[in-house]
């Protein structure tokens, strides 16, 4: 690898087309993937990390990226000289796969001081770890601390491993089980981790049977533990009554939580579990440990207690043997059931003969999540657990689901599937996926696991990311795979279909509580977007969240902003019943605002319907296409092409004339019955703005509130690229930037055009050769994309929407915009914006645009 370059001379004078090579495999839909990557390959070589960043760039943006797509653009940024950039990249790499040696090996060399902690740990933990990874994560280890390494593990009858430490000592291992035995380890000079301040030495002899755990001692003292196999002891050994059900918890950390967790075992309300076992897995908490004590001297649990670190599985197991009667209930120690919840979950598991799991519904709980779904949601309060789990009751009593597996945070196992099954697997190392292949041989046996619908459980489950939980995933789904090949296209299947969305709106209808949010109307495209953008402003200001009304064809979706509820509830608009169950919701959760976005794609039936409701009523503007009279630009060539302004061909296209004079007139007539109705206008961004004061002249216009704009000037070459600002798909954009890219090429073969964004056709748009297209981005990227991609100033494609989020960029670092302008002069402009005429065709429009950019010396505001 290259080390990290100052910052890379601007190469903005180097033609796109020299980029795509016109290369006939890059515009070949079916291998353009393979195309990026050799682009990225030919650059690399040619030691132009800049030119190869684009189609790095672009691979992390279609499809699925995979881990070494993101290492790929981490790499290439950091050579270019952007290291924040590329450390980023790097993160989501690990994140990604952290059992990629590749990805581990790039951050023990380049990462920064906390990436290479982790790649280094997770090198470590490998079954097989790769020796030159070893050496270079004992490196950083043991110049971070100087404490010795020690790795060790039983195979084929051997004890095999190594050990590792810095300084004179004394070092023994000793193995212990029912018989123990002490061996010294002598320093070899020639072992692989040995140099000039560090000794080393291997570790192979053959293993007793008994042996249990493996110990390294430096000058007669403990350092560090690894078990060899499954052991620990019981604090109370006694059987359970036949056929009752019992509550194994396994126990680590976070006492907090886990204490809730027994407390709510304990106020079950004439709990069916006849005992409550809790498997302490070697906590390092002292005071969950005598909390624990104290409540198994009290009678309120069965304490099982391991001597090392066994892991979910082997935990649980161990409490699973001494239940030989009754149904289990496997548990984690930080979830919350709400009182009658295991009950019944008990119901449930009777309602058919060969239902062998149960798992209720919960807001941590993959396929059982809700609101959203196969998605971590913030856990609730007991008081609120508690409330949702009555509504889930009185929604759908004691309705199930069959799904794919049962989760184990809160998994009801009946003694018929137990007897059958048997244990947990413990080929999954500490844990993730023993709870699946369970499930799946239950499946073997002919045993259904579902979900109790009318069932709700708390779950906090980890909230950071862990790259040890993460390797473990990895790790444990290509071994689940191994076994059960078919398992991921069934759960991708059963996530696509989405058989408990039902019972998730059934819940949802009876959770609104009188909150007063306001509630965003909208139908489909710039609107929906415009939607969305406006409720992440609104929820990040106050809650309660804002609700979003999403409207397609005959029905409406509701969706609270910032994953709040609802998430799954939805009624169909062309039925009596529909509209009033919609309108019933909207009265209950006391909307407090209505705003509309394009009113005029909404139903009639359903507008009528909200003014009605009697909560203030707004038009959202920022997408003004439905309020202007402009239609479809005119797409062939100029009639008037040497004149500056609209040619006739240019008028045609903008008005609407002849047979659809009629058509007009009604949708003039319905605007005017909306905005009539309607309290004010809402301008969600500057031109918005001044658009809405000059046609809306009668209405009450709400001011405009910006945060104020910190401006960030970026350090761009005067002959950079233009950015097309392209957050949403539209063929008339394309068509402008096909029309541009051509313009430009014919004023400056040197200048490019890169589209932050993804258009109908990414392919048909950079076939000008000095046009490419990034694809989707989201908000928070811009910044670096217009760095990395060397931009010298911003452009919208769009004539009637969506001119906010060019505004805002623009000022925010200091680049020049051209933008078409409904306010025709209204809206003050920067000195090198430039302001198009929107009733101007695409070739006129896209020549002025190409001899703006091609000339920066002359940008000026009277453009």
């Amino acid at each position: 690898m290259l080390e990290p370059p100052a910052r890379a001379e601007s190469k903005a004078g180097l033609r796109l087309e020299k980029l795509l090579d016109a290369d006939a495999l890059f515009f070949d839909s079916k291998r353009h993937f393979e195309a990026l990557l050799l682009e990225i390959g030919k650059n690399i070589e040619a030691e132009r990390p800049d030119l190869a960043f684009p189609f790095a760039d672009r691979r992390c943006r279609l499809l699925k990226p995979s881990a070494r797509d993101f290492l790929l653009r981490s790499e290439i940024s950091r050579r270019a000289g952007f290291l924040a950039e590329g450390a980023g990249d790097l993160e989501k790499a690990i994140a990604l796969d952290p059992t990629d040696r590749r990805i581990l090996q790039f951050a023990l060399t380049w990462g920064e001081a906390a990436q290479k902690s982790v790649a280094a740990r997770l090198v470590l933990s490998e079954d097989d770890p790769d020796p030159a990874l070893v050496g270079a994560a004992a490196d950083w280890l043991m110049k971070e601390d100087e404490a010795p390494l020690f790795v060790v593990s039983r195979r084929d009858g051997l004890i095999k491993g190594w050990a590792a430490w810095m300084g004179a000592a004394e070092f023994h291992l000793r193995f212990e089980g029912q018989s123990e035995s002490i061996v010294a380890l002598t320093p070899e000079p020639d072992h692989w981790l040995a140099d000039e301040t560090r000794f080393a030495a291997s570790i192979r002899l053959e293993a007793a049977e008994d042996w249990e755990i493996a110990t390294l001692l430096r000058d007669g003292r403990r350092v560090a533990t690894r078990r060899l196999k499954a052991g620990g002891r019981a604090f109370a050994d006694a059987a359970p009554p036949p056929a009752a059900l019992s509550v194994i918890v396994p126990v680590y950390e976070d006492f907090a939580a886990t204490r809730a967790c027994f407390e709510a075992l304990f106020a079950q309300g004439a709990p069916p579990a006849a005992r409550i076992f809790a498997v302490d897995d070697a906590s390092p908490n002292a005071a969950l440990r005598a909390w624990l004590d104290d409540q198994a001297a009290a009678g309120r649990l069965v304490l099982l207690r391991n001597d090392d670190n066994l892991g979910f599985a082997a935990s649980v197991n161990r409490a699973l043997a001494l239940c030989p009667q009754g149904d289990v209930v496997l548990l984690n120690a930080d979830a919350s059931p709400p009182p009658e919840s295991l009950a019944r979950l008990a119901e449930v598991a009777r309602a058919a003969p060969d239902i062998g799991t149960v798992t209720p519904l919960s807001n941590n709980g993959e396929y059982v999540s809700l609101p959203k779904p196969n998605a971590v949601n913030a856990m609730e309060s007991p008081a609120e657990i508690a409330r949702i789990d009555r509504l889930a009751r009185e929604a759908n009593g004691l309705d199930f689901v069959d799904l794919p597996n049962g989760i184990g945070f809160c998994l009801y196992i009946t003694r018929a599937c137990l007897d059958a099954v048997g244990p947990l697997p413990e080929v999954y190392a500490r844990g993730y996926y023993e709870d699946v292949e369970f499930c799946l041989r239950a499946r073997e046996k002919g045993f259904r696991n579902v979900c109790a619908a009318g069932v709700y459980v708390g779950h906090e489950g980890t909230r950071s990311f862990r790259a040890e939980k993460r390797r473990l995933v990895m790790r444990n789904l290509a071994v689940l795979e191994r076994r059960f090949p078919y398992y991921q296209i069934e759960s991708a299947s059963f996530v696509e279909a989405d058989p408990l969305r039902r019972a998730r709106g059934a819940i949802e209808a009876l959770l609104p509580n009188g909150a007063g949010r306001v509630a965003l109307v909208c139908a489909g495209g710039a609107a929906r977007l415009l939607a969305r953008e406006r409720a992440e402003a609104l929820a990040a200001e106050a809650a309660p969240a804002p609700l979003i009304c999403a409207c397609a064809g005959d029905r409406a979706e509701l969706r609270g902003a910032s994953g709040a509820w609802p998430q799954s509830l939805g009624f169909a608009l062309d039925d009596r019943a529909g509209l009033d169950g919609l309108m019933n919701f909207l009265r209950a959760e006391k909307i407090a605002r209505i705003e509309l976005f394009d009113p005029l794609a909404l139903s009639p039936r359903l507008l009528a319907a909200l003014f009605r409701l009697g909560a203030r009523v707004e038009i959202a503007a920022g997408d003004l296409e439905w309020a202007l009279p402009l239609r479809t630009p005119f797409g062939g060539a100029c009639r008037t092409p040497d004149a500056s302004g609209p040619c006739s061909s240019c008028a045609e296209g903008a008005y609407a004339v002849g047979a659809e004079e009629e058509a007009r007139r009604r949708r003039v007539k319905r605007k005017r019955a909306i905005l009539a109705r309607a309290e004010a206008i809402r301008p969600l961004d500057r031109m918005s703005d001044q658009i809405a004061r000059h046609i809306f002249s009668d209405a009450a216009v709400v001011p405009i509130a910006e945060p104020p704009i910190a401006t960030r000037p970026l350090d761009r070459p005067p002959a950079g690229a233009l950015a097309v600002l392209m957050p949403l798909r539209d063929p008339l954009a394309d068509r402008l930037v096909i029309a541009l890219g051509r313009a430009l090429r014919r004023r400056d073969e040197t200048a490019r055009i890169v589209v932050f964004g993804a258009c109908v056709d990414d392919l048909a748009v950079m076939k000008p050769g000095n046009v490419f297209v990034a694809g989707a981005v989201e908000r928070g990227e811009y910044e670096r994309l217009l760095r990395q991609y060397e931009a010298s100033a911003l452009m919208s494609p769009y004539r009637t929407r969506l001119f906010g989020r060019t505004d805002v960029l623009s000022r925010a670092f200091a680049l020049p915009k051209a933008c078409f302008d409904f306010s025709f002069g209204k809206l003050a402009r920067e000195d090198g914006d430039l302001a198009l005429d929107p009733r101007l065709c695409d070739a006129k429009a896209a020549a002025l645009a190409a001899q703006w950019f091609s000339a920066p010396s002359q940008r000026a505001a009277s453009c």
